[in-house]
């Protein structure tokens, strides 16, 4: 039986044949086969390519990536078995062999030129809670503090930045306070995932009236591989053998993939987009930091909020322009459905008129005529022709009209000027057919 083999000589037998066929080889079942793979990271084919490897296609492989942990290069198929002398000697040679010392990104040391600044004593109360939560938070092993709550901003930075930031927001908000301006703490408690913030988080809001421009401040933090240690790598092997022996043990890391190292670089970002190419982000760099541009951060902000209201007023002037457009097609129909009325009123008229003047011809000519069932006509024709009569009077014609508001002195229906924000509209003049 075989007792070890290597990760690429593992690739190298589950892409040549199935799964099933390369453990029966092994003397190992197909789900220990599976987990080995999962454990090792050694992609294995799909059911998929094995179809298509048989209707003679040529299916695509997962590509074999390297790895620089010995305990996943070698994967042992039966721990109690011994290894492979040339194998041992591989993976002791690399065990002890000096680790390669990580390249920590230095924190970024403030720029003796730019301003002094010193902690912030009394907090201005937009950020009292969330100095005070900075202040007692506890940092990770990464050496990075996060916070996130009801009433707090969503901060993660390094332990060392935490006064900066502190000053920095403090100062931030003092100065917009005296440009007329106040500043809240808005949005709901955001998680932040490693070094990116994510959409919702808490930010601060700045306002002047109902006009508002949200920013948020952050500091970059680099993610590099982990290099593990020889204790790390030797108590993930022996938690690979224990998870042999009890197969009910979850798969968990012995060390984390990733090293999360707080540069001290901070930046402040403004949450909005603007068309004229606005500034948005203040960084710190070999220049300056941002103590040293608080004031610009201030002025740029302040012309945001006025970006802001302008934004504001050209919308609400686009929808009065969209409801007084709405309203004049509103009214344009109107018109037309009341010329149609009025067309079919002078049809009526005309039509009354020229059944008038031929009742009067027909009842002149039946006049003398002594018929029983003929004098009866005559009398129904004189009733319905006095009836035409009396609504095509003159003298209650207007009245008529007037019940039908057809011809009204002032016209409901005429077209309002273009623009809503005209200072005098013009007087209604009626509409006269």
């Amino acid at each position: 039986m075989i007792a070890h083999i290597t990760r690429r000589e593992m690739y190298d037998l589950v892409w040549a044949e199935p799964l099933d066929t390369v453990a029966g080889k092994l003397g190992i079942s197909s789900w220990h086969l599976k987990d080995l793979c999962t454990r090792h990271r050694v992609p294995v084919p799909a059911p998929a390519y094995w179809r298509d490897k048989a209707t003679g296609k040529d299916p695509r492989k997962t590509i074999f990536a390297s790895s620089d942990d010995p305990t996943v290069e070698l994967i042992s198929l039966d721990p109690n078995s011994p290894t492979d002398s040339v194998v041992e000697q591989r993976l002791e040679r690399a065990r002890a062999a000096p680790i390669a010392l990580r390249h920590v990104v230095k924190p970024r040391v403030a720029n003796p030129r730019t301003i002094d600044w010193s902690p912030v004593e009394k907090p201005h109360k937009v950020v009292a809670l969330t100095a005070h939560s900075l202040r007692r938070a506890k940092p990770d092993h990464d050496g990075i503090v996060e916070i996130s709550g009801e009433g707090l901003l969503t901060l993660r930075l390094g332990a060392d930045s935490i006064e900066r930031v502190i000053f920095i927001l403090d100062s931030v908000v003092r100065g917009l306070e005296t440009r007329g301006m106040t500043c809240t703490v808005t949005g709901h408690p955001g998680e932040i995932v490693h070094h990116r913030r994510r959409h919702g988080q808490a930010q601060v809001e700045v306002h002047r009236g109902a006009d508002k421009v949200p920013f948020v401040l952050t500091e970059s933090i680099k993610r590099q591989k982990h290099e593990p240690t020889v204790a790390e790598l030797k108590a993930e092997e022996r938690y690979r053998l224990a998870r042999q022996r009890n197969w009910s043990l979850p798969y968990e890391r012995q060390y984390p993939e990733f090293d999360y190292i707080p540069t001290g670089e901070l930046a402040i970002s403004v949450e909005a987009y603007g068309r004229d190419q606005r500034r948005r982000n203040w960084r710190d760099n070999t220049r300056a930091t941002l103590e040293s541009r608080i004031d610009d951060i201030i002025g740029e902000l302040d012309g945001w909020v006025d970006f802001a209201r302008e934004s504001r007023l050209e919308r609400e002037r686009s929808h009065r322009l969209w409801q007084r457009a709405d309203e004049n097609r509103r009214r344009a129909k109107e018109r037309k459905e009341r010329e149609t009325a009025r067309d079919d009123l002078v049809n009526e008229i005309v039509e009354l008129g020229h059944k008038a003047e031929q009742l009067r011809s027909w009842i002149a000519w039946a006049g003398d005529i002594e018929d029983a069932e003929t004098r009866r006509m005559l009398s129904w024709a004189r009733q319905r022709l006095s009836k035409i009569e009396r609504a095509l009077d003159p003298a209650s014609f207007g009245d008529w009209l007037r019940e039908h508001k057809l011809f009204p002195e002032v016209d409901p229906f005429a077209p309002l000027p273009e623009d809503p924000d005209l200072d005098t509209l013009p007087l209604q003049e009626s509409s006269r057919s």
